[in-house]
Formats: C-alpha cells, structure tokens, sequence
C-alpha cells in the first residue's frame, strides 16, 4: 500500500513534470490513515527524496541553470519553516481546505497549459533540448553567459522562491508549479532546463520543510516514510522511461482531471 503511494507520486512527476506532491498528502490522509498535520510532514521528505534523485540523474545534462536554483533554492528553505510554522497552528479542517483548493488551482493551470501551449507538456523530467529566445527576459542569459542580475530579477526570483517556500512548509507541496513557470517568465530558458532546475530547488526545499516539522516535534513515522520514499523513486523512474512514449496534452489533462477530483472531494468534504 505505501509503496503504491510512493510509485503514484513518482509517477506523475516523472510523467508530467509537476503536480505528483500534490498526490501525496491526500492519498496519506485517505489510504494510510495519517492526520494532515503528519501527511504534510512526511510528504515533505518524500518530495524532497524523490526530487533529489531527480537532480542525480540530471547532473551530466547540463540543464540544470545553478544561478537560480541557488536563489529560489536559498530564498525557499529560509522561508520553508515559516509554512510549518503556520501549518501547526491551522486547524486541520482549514488546513485540508486550503490545501483543496490549492490542488485545484494546479489542475486549472495543468489543464490550461495543455489546451494552449501543448509543446510544453512535452518536457518533462527525462527529456533534453536547448533553450529557446531569451528576448525580453528580465533575467537573460546573453549566449549562455551568466544570468543578467538586476532589481527585476532579483525581486521575481524572490518573490517565486519565498511564495515556493511558504507553500511548501504550509501544504506539503514541492512547488514545481510555481517554479517552472516563473522560472520561464524571467528567464526564457526551455522548459526543460526550468524543469530540471526546479528539482534542485524543490530538494531543499523539501528537506528545510521537512526539518523544521522534525524539530517542531511532528512524528516522521519512519517506516511510512522510507516505503512512500523508496516507491516514489521506483515511479519516477518508471515515468522517465514512459514520458518517452506517453507524455502530452492528452496525459496531462488526465491527470489534471485526476487532480480536480481531488480537489474538489477535498474541498466538499472539509468546507460544506
């Protein structure tokens, strides 16, 4: 059972290149039985596990752009304790409600994505190619030369990275959702080398988060934590071999339904 959670948030982040931590808390909640406050945490681990091996196998690729993933990265886990913070003193029926709707605003933009820009959907957690036109790019890059740094860089990778962290800490989420597309608004990187970033960013994230919920005395249940762990790396690499032949718009609006689903019970159970 925990290690069909772990193979199912693995695989929908290998395949679609976000939104697999989203299925993380409520499939915890639902099937193994955690309260929020402990589903959250241990989501955290999981999703910074799973992203990190994400970042192993990437390494030798050359899409990884350091400069911004050292900025959301730094910026994400200094703030990631504040979500948690926060996360302990929200009732866990407001809490799950919040975190309802979150998911769904995902799937919106999942859905929205695949309708309008299906060429995106494309690049997912496996694939390679090389940056597209920088033009206009607060934060360009000049023939692959460091990141131009200005105050507009500066304050949307800021601005991205805190909000990134706060949601993480708060809702148990990697945040891949915020990252990629912010990451491309400023940069004009592909979306393959935002992707690739964004797992960086996403691993320390998702560790701050997960220790401050260790130090905040939350129960990581260790066993739970390992076979959710173990199983989200045999989904992600099951979905890094698949996206070769399944990803596109098609898939991600199923997951995206997938994720409205979710959303929505979520939101119906704890709110009316």
């Amino acid at each position: 059972m925990l290690w069909g959670v772990g193979i199912i948030i693995g695989l929908v982040l290998g395949l679609t290149g976000a939104g697999g931590s989203v299925f993380a808390v409520p499939l915890l909640i639902w099937i193994v039985g955690l309260e929020p406050s402990q589903a959250i945490g241990i989501s955290l681990g999981v999703v910074a596990i799973a992203a990190l091996f994400g970042v192993i196998t990437r390494l030798r690729s050359g899409e990884i752009q350091w400069l911004p993933a050292l900025v959301y990265a730094t910026l994400g886990s200094i703030v990631a304790p504040v979500g948690q913070w926060l996360n302990q003193r929200i009732d866990d029926q407001w809490l799950m409600a919040g975190f309802g709707f979150l998911v769904l605003i995902i799937a919106l933009r999942l859905w929205l994505q695949a309708s309008r820009s299906p060429q995106e959907t494309r690049a997912v957690r496996a694939s390679v190619s090389a940056g597209k036109d920088d033009a206009g790019a607060v934060c360009r890059m000049i023939n692959n030369q460091p990141f131009r740094i200005g105050l507009p860089c500066a304050a949307g990778m800021s601005g991205g990275a805190i909000l990134t962290g706060i949601l993480s800490g708060l809702f148990g989420v990697g945040g891949g959702f915020i990252i990629v597309p912010t990451l491309l608004f400023l940069t004009r990187i592909s979306i393959r080398q935002a992707v690739a970033t964004s797992l960086v960013v996403i691993s320390a994230v998702g560790i701050s988060g997960f220790s401050s919920f260790l130090l905040g005395g939350g129960n990581p249940g260790t066993g739970i934590l390992l076979q959710v762990a173990a199983g989200s790396i045999v989904g992600m690499t099951a979905g890094v071999f698949c996206s070769r032949f399944l990803s596109g718009p098609v898939l991600q609006k199923v997951f995206a339904v997938m994720m409205l689903a979710i959303g929505g019970i979520t939101v119906y159970t704890q709110v009316l």
